[in-house]
């Protein structure tokens, strides 16, 4: 199967990280973008091959002080490293080279131009044209570096991720930078008073319908008219949560009445409610309801379980 110019870009082949033992690599992709992390405890990796040119961008976050040189369209670029926390943003459509001197950690998000001008309903009239940073320049930002901070147990446990979830975060990074670096203003479009009536119950009938979690936020969104950033805001104002959270709440709703009202084991109650497997299923429950599933099915089963000998006896039939 030939892979296109954003698969190879998005799996960071020109990093030389594939079938490299010395480096550990994780990779999950969205609707809106893609995120990988990479991870090399060894200095020395050396020079990085040609990438693809396309019309995108890589952020890359350096989780550790790292050092390197960098090249753009040929030229050095005065760039001796990242701080642990920084990003530099890259543009694909240049040609980029790097030397990878020190161990490091990164965490790198691939950005298309049809994403970021995907957000017309939030930066109105005025389109994205571009970032405006400099090459190789090293910024901190605590916006984007708690967005890395999120994706990372997303990364080390891909199976309890759902694809609302991924999209909803890259939804919120993409606003970001558009805004801060892009020169855009943030909800210029937005209207505080969320969905309407009609667009909440279509959203939620979707939801419910695809518990299993591969709906992704462009379906839900073109079903209610409106772009995929749009919408996240939106249903947020309208429920309180956004909608991957919303989606997990009514997973454990219909996990609560299966235990109770069913005897359908803990494991296939899992894979009912759209978990990937019943720990999943046991690590989402109690971070919700403080007890793990099997806890709560025997304490529910058990208050539901009425003897007949604590009936009064005035509630019994008089013959």
């Amino acid at each position: 199967m030939v892979q296109s110019v954003a698969d190879r870009n998005r799996n960071m082949e020109f990093l030389r990280t594939v079938n490299t033992p010395d480096v550990n690599a994780a990779t999950l992709n969205g609707g809106l973008l893609s995120v990988s992390r990479f991870v090399r405890r060894t200095p020395g990796h050396g020079m990085s091959e040609e990438h693809a040119q396309e019309d995108a961008y890589m952020l890359s976050l350096q989780r550790h002080d790292y050092q390197g040189d960098l090249w753009v369209d040929g030229k050095r670029v005065d760039f001796g490293g990242s701080k642990a926390g920084n990003f530099t943003l890259y543009d694909y459509s240049r040609a980029w080279r790097a030397d990878l001197r020190t161990e490091f950690d990164c965490v790198n998000f691939h950005i298309s131009r049809r994403a970021l001008l995907s957000l017309e309903e939030e930066i109105g009239p005025r389109p994205f044209d571009g970032f405006n940073l400099l090459p190789g320049a090293d910024i901190t930002d605590a916006v984007v570096q708690g967005i890395v901070n999120s994706v990372v147990p997303i990364l080390e446990r891909q199976s309890d991720t759902s694809q609302l979830m991924l999209d909803y975060i890259g939804t919120g990074l993409l606003i970001h930078l558009a805004s801060v670096y892009g020169g855009v203003p943030e909800a210029a479009g937005f209207v505080k008073g969320g969905l309407t009536p009609r667009q909440l119950s279509r959203a939620r009938a979707l939801l419910d319908a695809n518990l299993d979690g591969r709906l992704n936020l462009a379906d839900i969104a073109k079903e209610c008219g409106l772009s995929p950033s749009y919408f996240a805001r939106a249903f947020k104002v309208s429920t309180g949560t956004p909608p991957h959270k919303w989606m997990m709440e009514r997973r454990l709703d219909k996990a609560a009445d299966l235990m109770r009202n069913s005897a359908l084991s803990l494991n296939e109650i899992a894979l009912a409610c759209g978990f990937s497997d019943q720990p999943h299923f046991t690590r989402a429950f109690h971070a919700a309801r403080g007890m793990s599933p099997a806890a709560w099915r025997k304490d529910a089963v058990r208050s539901h379980s009425v003897s007949l000998f604590d009936i009064p006896a005035d509630r019994f039939p008089r013959g």
